[in-house]
Protein backbone atom coordinates (compact mmCIF):
# COMPACT_ATOMS: atom_id res chain seq x y z
CA UNK A 1 0.00 0.00 0.00
CA UNK A 2 3.54 2.38 0.58
CA UNK A 3 4.61 2.04 -2.47
CA UNK A 4 1.08 2.42 -4.27
CA UNK A 5 0.93 5.60 -2.54
CA UNK A 6 3.99 6.62 -3.79
CA UNK A 7 3.58 5.98 -7.23
CA UNK A 8 0.16 7.46 -7.13
CA UNK A 9 1.47 10.87 -5.89
CA UNK A 10 4.21 10.76 -7.95
CA UNK A 11 1.90 10.28 -10.76
CA UNK A 12 -0.16 13.63 -9.66
CA UNK A 13 2.98 15.44 -9.34
CA UNK A 14 4.73 14.33 -12.65
CA UNK A 15 2.55 13.75 -14.99
CA UNK A 16 1.42 16.94 -15.55
CA UNK A 17 4.89 18.50 -16.24
CA UNK A 18 6.37 15.86 -18.51
CA UNK A 19 2.88 15.97 -20.62
CA UNK A 20 3.46 19.33 -21.76
CA UNK A 21 6.43 17.99 -23.66
CA UNK A 22 5.26 15.54 -26.71
CA UNK A 23 7.70 12.75 -26.82
CA UNK A 24 8.79 9.39 -26.74
CA UNK A 25 9.80 10.47 -23.15
CA UNK A 26 5.86 10.70 -22.32
CA UNK A 27 5.22 7.62 -23.60
CA UNK A 28 8.02 6.04 -21.33
CA UNK A 29 6.82 7.76 -18.57
CA UNK A 30 3.47 6.46 -19.16
CA UNK A 31 4.21 2.95 -19.29
CA UNK A 32 6.32 3.26 -16.57
CA UNK A 33 3.78 4.63 -14.20
CA UNK A 34 1.57 2.08 -15.36
CA UNK A 35 3.94 -1.02 -15.39
CA UNK A 36 4.93 0.05 -11.91
CA UNK A 37 0.88 0.36 -10.59
CA UNK A 38 0.56 -3.52 -12.01
CA UNK A 39 3.26 -4.78 -10.66
CA UNK A 40 2.33 -3.09 -7.26
CA UNK A 41 -0.72 -4.20 -7.17
CA UNK A 42 0.28 -8.06 -7.69
CA UNK A 43 0.34 -8.71 -4.31
CA UNK A 44 -2.61 -6.57 -3.09
CA UNK A 45 -4.98 -8.77 -5.80
CA UNK A 46 -3.98 -12.33 -4.63
CA UNK A 47 -7.36 -13.23 -3.15
CA UNK A 48 -8.97 -11.34 -5.83
CA UNK A 49 -8.47 -12.89 -9.61
CA UNK A 50 -10.86 -11.86 -11.23
CA UNK A 51 -9.36 -8.15 -9.87
CA UNK A 52 -6.01 -8.83 -10.34
CA UNK A 53 -6.75 -10.32 -14.30
CA UNK A 54 -8.83 -6.97 -14.85
CA UNK A 55 -6.11 -4.60 -14.08
CA UNK A 56 -3.49 -6.85 -16.17
CA UNK A 57 -5.59 -6.67 -19.16
CA UNK A 58 -6.34 -3.32 -18.60
CA UNK A 59 -2.77 -2.07 -18.10
CA UNK A 60 -1.56 -4.10 -20.73
CA UNK A 61 -3.83 -2.67 -23.32
CA UNK A 62 -2.86 0.95 -21.94
CA UNK A 63 0.81 0.14 -22.36
CA UNK A 64 0.03 -0.95 -25.99
CA UNK A 65 -2.29 1.85 -26.93
CA UNK A 66 0.74 4.19 -25.64
CA UNK A 67 3.45 2.58 -28.17
CA UNK A 68 1.09 2.55 -31.23
CA UNK A 69 0.73 6.34 -30.63
CA UNK A 70 4.31 6.76 -30.84
CA UNK A 71 3.84 5.09 -34.71
CA UNK A 72 3.62 7.21 -37.78
CA UNK A 73 -0.10 8.38 -38.16
CA UNK A 74 -2.16 6.55 -35.12
CA UNK A 75 -5.56 6.32 -35.95
CA UNK A 76 -8.06 9.02 -34.92
CA UNK A 77 -9.89 6.65 -32.18
CA UNK A 78 -6.30 5.90 -30.39
CA UNK A 79 -6.36 8.79 -28.04
CA UNK A 80 -10.35 7.75 -26.93
CA UNK A 81 -10.02 3.69 -26.54
CA UNK A 82 -7.01 4.67 -24.41
CA UNK A 83 -8.80 7.01 -22.39
CA UNK A 84 -11.81 4.63 -21.69
CA UNK A 85 -9.03 1.79 -20.51
CA UNK A 86 -7.34 4.23 -18.39
CA UNK A 87 -10.57 4.65 -16.78
CA UNK A 88 -11.54 1.22 -16.30
CA UNK A 89 -7.97 0.41 -15.21
CA UNK A 90 -8.60 2.49 -12.27
CA UNK A 91 -12.06 2.13 -11.34
CA UNK A 92 -10.31 -1.56 -10.82
CA UNK A 93 -7.88 -0.40 -8.69
CA UNK A 94 -11.06 1.29 -6.48
CA UNK A 95 -12.62 -1.78 -6.50
CA UNK A 96 -9.51 -3.77 -5.25
CA UNK A 97 -9.37 -0.93 -2.51
CA UNK A 98 -12.76 -0.89 -1.05
CA UNK A 99 -12.04 -4.68 -0.58
CA UNK A 100 -9.32 -3.82 1.62
CA UNK A 101 -10.68 -0.90 3.13
CA UNK A 102 -13.87 -2.65 4.67
CA UNK A 103 -11.87 -6.25 5.45
CA UNK A 104 -11.61 -7.93 8.26
CA UNK A 105 -8.53 -8.90 8.20
CA UNK A 106 -6.53 -6.47 7.35
CA UNK A 107 -4.62 -4.64 10.14
CA UNK A 108 -5.65 -1.04 10.49
CA UNK A 109 -2.66 0.74 9.25
CA UNK A 110 -3.02 -0.69 5.82
CA UNK A 111 -6.50 -0.02 5.35
CA UNK A 112 -5.40 3.49 6.68
CA UNK A 113 -3.27 3.34 3.38
CA UNK A 114 -6.17 1.75 1.52
CA UNK A 115 -8.17 4.95 2.30
CA UNK A 116 -5.54 7.56 1.06
CA UNK A 117 -4.93 5.90 -1.89
CA UNK A 118 -8.74 5.69 -2.51
CA UNK A 119 -9.29 9.26 -2.12
CA UNK A 120 -6.38 10.08 -4.66
CA UNK A 121 -7.71 7.83 -7.51
CA UNK A 122 -11.00 9.55 -6.81
CA UNK A 123 -9.50 12.52 -7.98
CA UNK A 124 -7.82 11.24 -10.68
CA UNK A 125 -10.66 9.29 -11.96
CA UNK A 126 -12.98 11.93 -12.37
CA UNK A 127 -10.19 13.48 -14.07
CA UNK A 128 -10.82 11.01 -16.88
CA UNK A 129 -14.49 11.35 -16.92
CA UNK A 130 -13.98 15.29 -17.28
CA UNK A 131 -12.24 14.72 -20.55
CA UNK A 132 -14.13 12.22 -21.72
CA UNK A 133 -17.49 14.51 -21.12
CA UNK A 134 -15.36 17.37 -23.20
CA UNK A 135 -14.41 15.07 -26.04
CA UNK A 136 -17.67 13.95 -25.98
CA UNK A 137 -19.66 17.23 -26.10
CA UNK A 138 -16.83 19.95 -26.91
CA UNK A 139 -17.15 23.24 -24.81
CA UNK A 140 -18.46 21.06 -21.93
CA UNK A 141 -15.91 22.92 -20.01
CA UNK A 142 -14.50 26.50 -20.30
CA UNK A 143 -10.80 25.13 -21.38
CA UNK A 144 -9.26 26.39 -24.92
CA UNK A 145 -7.56 23.40 -25.31
CA UNK A 146 -10.53 20.20 -26.05
CA UNK A 147 -7.63 17.60 -26.82
CA UNK A 148 -6.28 14.68 -24.77
CA UNK A 149 -3.46 16.42 -24.05
CA UNK A 150 -5.19 19.06 -21.43
CA UNK A 151 -5.74 16.37 -19.31
CA UNK A 152 -3.57 17.29 -16.94
CA UNK A 153 -5.97 20.69 -16.48
CA UNK A 154 -8.57 18.33 -15.43
CA UNK A 155 -6.53 16.18 -13.38
CA UNK A 156 -5.68 19.92 -11.54
CA UNK A 157 -9.59 20.72 -11.83
CA UNK A 158 -10.31 17.33 -10.20
CA UNK A 159 -8.42 17.61 -7.60
CA UNK A 160 -9.60 21.31 -6.83
CA UNK A 161 -13.13 19.84 -6.70
CA UNK A 162 -12.47 17.13 -4.69
CA UNK A 163 -11.02 18.71 -1.89
CA UNK A 164 -13.79 21.82 -2.87
CA UNK A 165 -11.52 24.43 -3.02
CA UNK A 166 -13.19 25.83 -6.13
CA UNK A 167 -10.59 28.35 -7.20
CA UNK A 168 -12.90 29.06 -10.45
CA UNK A 169 -10.32 29.09 -13.12
CA UNK A 170 -12.24 26.07 -14.92
CA UNK A 171 -15.84 26.36 -15.00
CA UNK A 172 -18.36 23.21 -16.12
CA UNK A 173 -20.78 24.49 -18.76
CA UNK A 174 -22.98 21.50 -19.69
CA UNK A 175 -25.46 20.05 -17.17
CA UNK A 176 -23.73 16.88 -17.64
CA UNK A 177 -19.90 18.50 -16.69
CA UNK A 178 -22.26 20.33 -13.32
CA UNK A 179 -23.76 17.23 -12.38
CA UNK A 180 -20.25 15.24 -12.38
CA UNK A 181 -18.42 18.10 -10.23
CA UNK A 182 -21.34 17.73 -7.92
CA UNK A 183 -20.98 14.47 -7.42
CA UNK A 184 -17.15 14.95 -6.91
CA UNK A 185 -17.87 17.61 -4.12
CA UNK A 186 -19.79 15.47 -2.51
CA UNK A 187 -17.75 12.56 -2.86
CA UNK A 188 -14.81 15.00 -1.60
CA UNK A 189 -16.79 15.93 1.26
CA UNK A 190 -18.67 12.40 2.47
CA UNK A 191 -15.71 9.63 1.61
CA UNK A 192 -13.37 11.08 4.40
CA UNK A 193 -15.98 11.58 6.65
CA UNK A 194 -16.97 7.61 6.37
CA UNK A 195 -13.54 6.57 6.46
CA UNK A 196 -12.82 8.36 9.50
CA UNK A 197 -15.84 7.34 11.05
CA UNK A 198 -15.01 3.67 10.76
CA UNK A 199 -11.20 3.99 11.93
CA UNK A 200 -12.54 5.80 14.84
CA UNK A 201 -14.93 3.03 15.37
CA UNK A 202 -12.66 0.35 15.45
Amino acid sequence: MGLLLITLTCSILFSPIVMEYQSIGVTLFSCLMIASLVLTLGSLTENSPKIRLWLEITGTTIVILRAVVEFPNPPNWLPFFTLIASMLFHLGMMLMLIGHLFSVNKPQAEKLLAAINFYLLTGITFSYLYLLVNLITPGAFDLANQGISSWPDYLYFSFVTLTTLGYGDILPLSPLAQGLVSLEAIVGVLSPTVMIARFVGK
